[in-house]
């Protein structure tokens, strides 16, 4: 097999990874810490965000600077919505602690 056809099969199978993901109905897994374990998909997720700019600029023989901001802005705005989900978990520790 040619390195073109491993790379264009690498890249359709991310693709195809993202998309059932998109339209999978996902729930936490029995006994696992709901946030820690949406927390570490979103970091992955993120980390995802900046590979794509780089496998572009891999693939288009560089660097473009719009699409390097354009990922990092996305895996910013991933990681700010994880930092969100921690806000109300924080505050009802908060409360709980209060109350003790």
């Amino acid at each position: 097999m040619d390195e073109g056809r491993t790379l264009r099969e690498l890249v359709h199978s991310a693709h195809r990874a993202l998309a059932e993901l998109g339209s999978a109905r996902v729930a936490c897994p029995a006994n696992v810490d709901r946030f820690d374990w949406s927390a570490d998909l979103l970091d992955e997720l993120a980390r995802v965000a900046l590979e794509v700019g780089e496998a572009a600029a891999t693939l288009a023989d560089g660097h473009d600077e719009d699409i390097d901001a354009r990922a990092r802005d996305l895996a910013t705005a991933i990681v700010r919505r994880r930092n969100d989900a921690l806000i109300p978990l924080q505050l009802s520790t908060r409360q709980v602690a209060c109350r003790s």
